[in-house]
């Protein structure tokens, strides 16, 4: 039986109307095979014209309906809820956009009007190979898996926590809070960190709907959006956080020392320890690799002070697995490793610091108890804040880290505040102060001190040495003229990249990195900032790429919200109908679509020698169908006869 086609063209006030001759348009449409209808309105997607188009689907028992109007990415959706109400299928639609793709780029009427023909004349015989696709649902999971209690993790499962569904907040470490907790103040507010901090911790431990899972790493990741199962082993603390009250008595008796992890090595921890003064929870932990008991020996010092029983060396490693709909990467950052680059003397000269290391240095529950210190012990006169350490250079990363301008600008402060007779080198090839507080931080910052900024040529045109018990600063100077200065301590600006596991979370979970930083890779830098390929998973804060604490906060959230909007308690998972499909009879199995896909939605079955598409995870770009070689592929709503017709009525061919 004949398909029977309406067509209608929308006039979009004078946006297409007064581009072409609407008139000849219309009775040409007329002429065309299978149109039974064809109307020309004033706004198709206002509701006069929905009730228009519904009413007459109804009337002449249309089968296939034509949109002559705007893109199909304002009003398609529009469009097909209209024919859903009206009893036909959604998909038995076709959008003729004659606005952006004629009326807005060709100036000639006449032109104008033979492309419009040409665009509506493709859709026609396109929309008679239309199918109708069902939307289905599957069952999911309302839970949501957080990896990673740094600012963005805390901010997506706060806001995920709602009632009937649980979070799970998964962390490496002993304690949350991430690197924010390490801090003292925070810019440019100039604000105690910890004051900030504390109640927001303080909320996520007490969140009835929230399990955190300290010293715990995700193995293993299966199925896919709303039905995820995550595989994790949480370690051994060999402390009873039950009963432990964090009171240190352990700590004095416990004969081992190594370096301190959380202090950037400054100084030294003991086998047993609290991470620092402060964290939570605040309960012990036994570092196995250095404790004596693993290493032979039959120490129990820590076991016998403890005055609450606390020590449980029998604690083994739990392996659980969360079912959970969705998840959220949040793995924060690490700093670029100055060692990498010789000219800054790191690790070579005496007193030169990481950002972190001084933001340690400095802060109350440090190694020095926040007081600004030299090595040896003495009190610095000099200090030299070096921007851009492995930033904006085409030798490691040539992205701008965004925050380490602001953090130089709040260790000056920090200086000055402490230390009032001391002098200031900032040593720069550009600043980067974004946001509106920014440059009001800057100049603030200036005037309250004693700071000399110091313009290099390139953000690398500087080395330093040791020369007689003086760290030397030799630099290039934006005019190209060498100069050196003297310093007693430096602090350097590393560049932000991604976690030092990143990678390996990467694998785990199935999604790409960004090329060299190792940060993870959003689907869509403009519009999908926080989502995958992989549909489900997200990402958050400076597992993303480098930004401040504010943006970290909004991303968690931003994370989380997109999840909220679709794993309802209760409810079912829409899937996309534009899938792909394998004719198992055509395929020859060569493997070719499972390296192709984005989206991780083929699959290999050896024993039958082919392929299958998991239609949860499958977007339906077409990737696969264009690149089979044996064209076993279909792709729903995209198939070949749909596009060929397409193509034959552009040319205006039939």
């Amino acid at each position: 039986m004949a398909e029977r086609i309406g067509v209608y063209v929308c006039e979009c006030g004078p946006n297409i109307k007064d581009a072409m001759d609407l008139d000849e348009v219309v009775t040409f449409v007329q002429g065309l095979e299978n149109v039974v209808l064809t109307k020309a309105f004033g706004l198709l997607c206002a509701q006069e014209g929905q009730e228009l188009i519904g009413k007459d689907i109804k009337e002449h028992d249309l089968t296939r309906v034509v949109i002559a109007a705007c893109s199909p990415k304002e009003h398609e959706k529009t469009f097909r809820q209209c024919l859903e109400k009206a009893g036909l299928n959604p998909f038995l639609l076709q959008i003729a956009n004659i606005r952006e793709q004629c009326a807005w780029v060709v100036k000639d009427k006449s032109l104008a009007t033979d492309k419009a023909k040409a665009i509506i004349h493709a859709a026609v015989r396109r929309v008679a190979y239309h199918e109708p696709l069902e939307v289905k649902e599957i069952a999911c999971q309302p839970h949501a898996l957080v990896v990673g209690a740094g600012m963005a993790g805390i901010s997506a499962a706060l806001t995920l926590a709602q009632k009937n569904r649980k979070v799970y907040l998964v962390e490496k470490l002993p304690c949350i809070g991430g690197k924010v907790a390490c801090y003292e103040d925070v810019f440019p507010s100039l604000e105690c960190a910890s004051c900030i901090l504390d109640p927001i911790l303080d909320e996520v431990l007490h969140n009835e709907h929230i399990e955190i899972l300290t010293l715990t790493e995700v193995q293993e990741v299966l199925g896919f959006y709303g039905n995820f199962l995550v595989k994790v082993t949480k370690k051994a603390r060999f402390v009873d956080t039950e009963t432990c009250i964090g009171c240190g008595a352990c700590l004095e008796t416990c004969p081992v020392t190594v370096k301190n992890e959380y202090n950037e090595g400054l100084d030294e921890r003991k086998a047993i320890y609290i991470p620092y003064a402060g964290a939570l929870p605040n309960v012990a932990a036994i570092d196995k690799k250095h404790c004596l008991r693993w290493q032979g020996e039959a120490c129990s010092a820590c076991r016998e002070a403890c005055p609450f029983g606390s020590i449980t060396y029998e604690d083994t490693d739990q392996v659980r697995q969360l079912r959970v709909g969705a998840i959220v990467l949040a793995t924060g950052f690490d700093l670029f490793d100055p060692a990498r680059a010789p000219q800054y003397g790191y690790g070579k000269v005496e007193d030169v610091y990481t950002s972190l290391e001084f933001e340690r240095l400095v802060n109350s529950t440090g190694p020095t108890q926040g007081k600004i210190v030299l090595r040896n012990g003495q009190v610095p006169e000099k200090i030299a804040l070096v921007h851009c350490v492995g930033s904006r250079s085409g030798k490691f990363h040539e992205y701008c880290s965004t925050v380490c301008c602001m953090y130089l600008l709040k260790f000056a402060h920090q200086v000055t505040r402490q230390l009032s007779g001391v002098s200031i080198l900032g040593f720069y090839s550009d600043l980067c102060l974004p946001g509106k507080e920014a440059q009001g931080f800057f100049n603030k910052i200036s005037q309250e001190g004693n700071i000399q900024w110091l313009h290099m040529k390139e953000p690398d045109s500087i080395e330093i040495t040791q020369a007689d018990g003086k760290t030397l600063i030799r630099f290039t100077d934006v005019h190209g003229s060498p100069r050196e200065v003297t310093s007693d301590m430096v602090v350097l600006a590393p560049a932000m990249e991604g976690a030092r596991d990143a990678g390996a979370m990467a694998q785990i979970f199935d999604i790409s990195q960004g090329a060299g930083e190792g940060f993870f890779a959003e689907e869509n830098s403009q519009i999908a900032p926080v989502s995958t390929a992989i549909e489900g998973i997200f990402i958050a804060g400076c597992a993303q790429g480098p930004k401040d604490i504010q943006s970290s906060v909004a991303q968690g959230q931003a994370a989380a919200g997109r999840i909220l909007s679709r794993l309802v308690p209760g409810e079912k998972l829409a899937l996309e109908p534009v899938t792909a499909e394998v004719d198992e009879d055509l395929c020859c199995g060569c493997k070719l679509c499972v390296g192709l896909c984005s989206y991780k939605a083929i699959t290999c079955d050896n024993l039958k020698n082919n392929v299958a598409i998991n239609k949860v995870l499958c977007r339906g770009c077409g990737t696969c169908a264009a690149a089979c070689p044996s064209g076993a592929i279909k792709a729903h709503h995209f198939t070949d006869t749909e596009v060929s017709e397409e193509i034959r009525g552009l040319l205006r061919q039939g």
